[in-house]
């Protein structure tokens, strides 16, 4: 057993190599318990931090015995405690499924209000303490400007600078004031991109003047707001690098010359899962481990496999002993993990957090509450953005609000997960149940097929949810049919605002920009007039 002060509070150059390595690594595992597996890389390798995703998650309770088991371990085997870390961004990316998520951030957007995203921030941040969560890989400081991008889109606040920094950073500093570091992603941004960097490599040909003055400018001011840490993205900036094919997370310009040095930011650089085919499918995982902490990566993040992260953290230590990867910039990158654990990460059961700069403080009102409290807390906040978020494009035919006192027929499209990043939780039934629960009588069209041909009596009010439309002939072909009939029609976005622009014939469209339980609730309200929509486009519209 290493004693705690071996690894927290000795001089660096004092703590063995295969222990600081180790520490720089988050690791995921399947299934609600630790597994064996998990557990041997905690004792063995001296890893660093895990990550939960929806695998993991089965209910509050569970969640939070997972972490006080994995922290006993960590605690025994290594004497530091783990960095727990998690993607609860709200909307489409929210591993927690209990009815507490957050809408996606493009409705904070379209709310466009600081202090409810701060609030939000807190509220989740709350609920993640609660069970044992430490860092929530959030907020997404991508500014989503290409609106057939495949892997960002409502998860980003919009396609203005200004609005994505302003809303990321009080939603970074809500999290960080309910002591849960904030890691703002994916630097230097993934929302100009038609490709997604799980699948393979993107390449943004921008040059640095574009950089600074749209993707650069949300980092700065996440930067500048004292957020804890950010992740890479695995995108090419040739203009910048001078390398086609070269991924940020493995450029030192980017990392260190840019991240670093210009924008002055001292907290942790996360890389993203080196296990997506941008970086597995070209260098590979452990060269890329390799080159993610000389670029300057403090914690690198092997999400799935054992055989992968066994060798990822093998091959950085061999190469240390080598001298091929300068100890020098482990020994940096492991005092940051240090300093970061010694701010959030719980030892022997209680939290002890140096002063951050941001609002974390040790007082006694910081204690995490029990989760019935903050599950509590976040349900009420999120209902309160997705109201707010709640946005009618156009109305041309005063259509809205249906009544209430009248039948409904809702058609709805089976659709799934976009990219590999997202929680697959999409069923339009939700939308359904939400009308019904206004006291609608619903006479609902699951569309399972290719094909739909729409046809009801004339007079009929008939709702339409559409889920990504742009990429399906089906859903814009009804649409257009119901369109031209003697129907009272209302299409609702169930996703992408950008479905729109795919149906000009919608006289009447509303986006709430996802569909979780607050958004569907709310999107109902609207249509039957129990509500009045107050949001505004975060975007701009495709021609």
């Amino acid at each position: 057993m290493v004693e705690r002060p071996a690894v927290m509070e000795r001089p660096v150059q004092s703590v063995p190599t295969e222990v600081k390595v180790g520490q720089l690594f988050v690791g995921g595992f399947d299934g609600p318990r630790p597994t064996p597996a998990i557990e041997d890389l905690i004792e063995s390798r001296h890893l660093g931090g895990v990550i939960y995703f929806s695998r993991n998650v089965e209910r509050p309770h569970q969640l939070a015995d997972c972490s006080r088991e994995l922290q006993s371990l960590a605690l025994e085997a290594t004497g530091a405690p783990l960095l727990v870390a998690t993607d609860q961004e709200g909307g489409v990316v929210s591993r927690f499924d209990w009815g507490t998520q957050l809408p996606s951030q493009m409705a904070l957007g379209a709310a466009d209000d600081p202090d409810l995203a701060r609030r939000a921030g807190r509220a989740v941040g709350r609920e993640l303490a609660a069970v044992g969560v430490t860092t929530n890989l959030a907020p997404v400081l991508d500014v989503n400007s290409d609106p057939d991008n495949p892997v960002i889109g409502v998860r980003s606040f919009g396609d203005d600078p200004d609005r994505v920094g302003a809303l990321g950073a009080a939603f970074a500093d809500g999290l960080q004031d309910a002591g849960v570091a904030a890691c703002g992603k994916h630097f230097p941004g993934h929302g100009d991109t038609d490709t997604d960097s799980h699948r393979s490599l993107p390449v943004v040909d921008h040059d640095r003047e574009r950089l600074d003055a749209v993707e650069f400018r949300p980092f700065r001011r996440a930067v500048d707001a004292g957020i804890e840490a950010l992740m890479t993205t695995h995108i090419a900036f040739p203009a910048v690098t001078g390398d086609d094919g070269l991924p940020a997370t493995l450029s030192r310009t980017l990392l260190t010359d840019v991240l670093r040095d210009e924008f002055g930011f001292d907290g942790l650089v996360v890389s993203d899962c080196l296990e997506m085919n941008a970086i597995a499918g070209t260098v590979g995982v452990e060269e890329g481990a390799i080159r993610a902490i000389e670029a300057g990566c403090d914690v690198v993040l092997v999400s799935h496999s054992p055989g992968a992260q066994r060798g990822a953290i093998d091959a950085v230590v061999e190469a240390v002993e080598s001298g091929r990867l300068d100890e020098g910039r482990v020994d940096e990158a492991f005092e940051r993990v240090r300093r970061h654990k010694r701010r959030y990460a719980p030892a022997g059961g209680a939290m002890e957090r140096e002063p951050s700069g941001g609002s974390v403080t040790p007082d006694d009102e910081q204690a995490a509450p029990s989760w019935e409290v903050a599950g509590g807390a976040a349900r009420d906040v999120a209902r309160e953005v997705a109201r707010a978020g709640v946005t009618v494009v156009r109305d041309r035919g005063g259509t809205l609000p249906l009544d209430p006192s009248v039948p409904c027929h809702v058609v709805g499209f089976d659709g799934g997960r976009e990219s590999d990043a997202e929680d697959d939780r999409y069923d339009p039934r939700a939308f359904f149940a939400a009308l019904a629960d206004r006291g609608v009588e619903v006479y609902s069209h699951a569309v399972t097929g290719d094909e739909y041909t729409p046809s009801f009596d004339p007079g009929a009010q008939v709702v339409v949810a559409t889920h990504r439309a742009r990429a399906d002939e089906a859903q814009r072909a009804a649409v257009a049919a119901l369109a031209d009939a003697p129907v009272d029609l209302v299409v609702v976005s169930l996703r992408d605002p950008y479905d729109v622009a795919a149906l000009p014939d919608a006289g009447t469209y509303l986006t709430g920009y996802g569909y979780d339980p607050a958004t569907v609730d709310a999107l109902a309200a609207v249509v039957v007039g129990a509500a009045t929509a107050t949001g505004e486009l975060p975007m701009s519209l495709p021609e």
